[in-house]
């Protein structure tokens, strides 16, 4: 027994051999390669399943609003706006009051609306641009209702709170911290000066909201060119379309977490405040959860969009461009302001054909 113990005192002082060594790092070598991306997924594991959960009921919740809507997608601004040239002031002179969105009540009974308010009729002095499913009038600002999913108009569906978890990606810290507070607290909304409002995590698909013959008027047809909703024959730009024109229910994005999910890049430095997130958009490497039109949802990443829309102009003929690049914001939606130079993608958000279109191709 001594001396089976002074033999390990000596095996301890003399070190390993380079054969023990190199099995030990060969071991470690295997154990970091499975373990660490293991530790890496655990930490965050549950709440991209929570997220995922959230985005399913999102889908069935605007499944239900179409059964109640005419099978129609969610709308903010009136159908015949196109008719007026866009011009919220010229729409309401002729039709009254136009309805604005319910941003939500606070504890106070101060309720709080968003959307084209002038005279005697309410709302805020932004000329109708938080309305409209996406403000084409001012590119350098991401205004429009494609943002705004958890106003009363729709949560009502959900669970009838603007703060309610469904809205908010649990793993988007920047997001969450500013309204976790009156989440736990079961408000319906409240606003300070350091949050202001804060909207869903998840964003529409603006293309989608639109008629369709505003991201593709079929000249050329390999590559459709966006027109203005004003443009739009019968002044029905504006007009959602139904579920039913949905031509690529398994392919086209209904709903998208909009900040970086994975990785996480930080926040914007090209963005005031400092205290917004990259956008899916802002990073080629980005992976984020999508609600498709069929229903689904799983992980839709930037690079998968774009390497679908190389795909797409490869085909014979020329193929078909999956995102409008003739919209004000050109080749991508905020590129300017990405992460990485060679992110260029309007997925999403300026689909080609809208509704009627693809974000991604079918895996071969």
């Amino acid at each position: 027994m001594q001396s089976t113990r002074n033999d390990s005192i000596r095996r301890a002082r003399r070190g390993f051999t380079i054969t023990e060594a190199a099995a030990v790092a060969a071991v470690v070598a295997v154990a970091a390669a499975v373990t660490v991306p293991v530790f890496r997924r655990v930490g965050c594991s549950s709440m991209r399943e929570q997220s995922m959960s959230q985005l399913a009921t999102l889908a069935a919740a605007h499944a239900q609003y179409a059964t109640d809507f005419n099978g129609r997608q969610f709308t903010a601004c009136p159908d015949d706006l196109g008719a007026f040239g866009g011009d919220f002031a010229a729409y309401q002179a002729a039709n009254g009051c136009i309805p604005t969105m319910t941003v939500g009540t606070r504890a106070n009974g101060q309720t709080t609306t968003l959307g084209y308010g002038t005279g005697a009729c309410g709302g805020t002095p932004d000329g109708g641009a938080f309305q409209v499913p996406l403000d084409f009038t001012t590119p350098s600002v991401a205004r429009g209702s494609f943002r705004w999913m958890n106003v009363r108009q729709f949560n009502t569906y959900v669970g009838g709170r603007f703060y309610d978890q469904t809205f908010y990606a649990p793993d988007d810290p920047a997001m969450n911290r500013k309204v976790q507070r009156w989440i736990n607290e079961g408000r319906d909304f409240e606003q300070n000066a350091q949050s202001g409002i804060v909207n869903s995590t998840y964003d529409y698909s603006p293309a989608a909201m639109y008629d369709p013959r505003v991201f593709g008027d079929g000249t050329p047809a390999n590559a459709p060119q966006y027109q203005s909703p004003n443009a739009v024959a019968s002044g029905q730009g504006y007009r959602s379309p139904s579920n039913a024109q949905c031509q690529y229910p398994s392919l086209k994005t209904r709903l998208l977490e909009r900040h970086c999910m994975e990785p996480n890049l930080g926040m914007n430095p090209n963005v005031p405040g400092g205290e917004t997130p990259y956008q899916w958009n802002h990073s080629y490497f980005a992976r984020s959860y999508a609600a498709f039109f069929d229903g689904s949802v799983r992980l839709f990443t930037t690079g998968e969009a774009m390497t679908a829309q190389d795909r797409a102009t490869r085909f014979p003929g020329g193929g078909q461009r999956l995102w409008i690049s003739s919209s004000p914001f050109g080749h991508g939606f905020f590129g300017n302001i990405g992460h990485d130079w060679i992110v260029k993608t309007g997925v999403h958000y300026l689909t080609t054909n809208g509704i009627r279109g693809r974000d991604t191709l079918a895996t071969q």
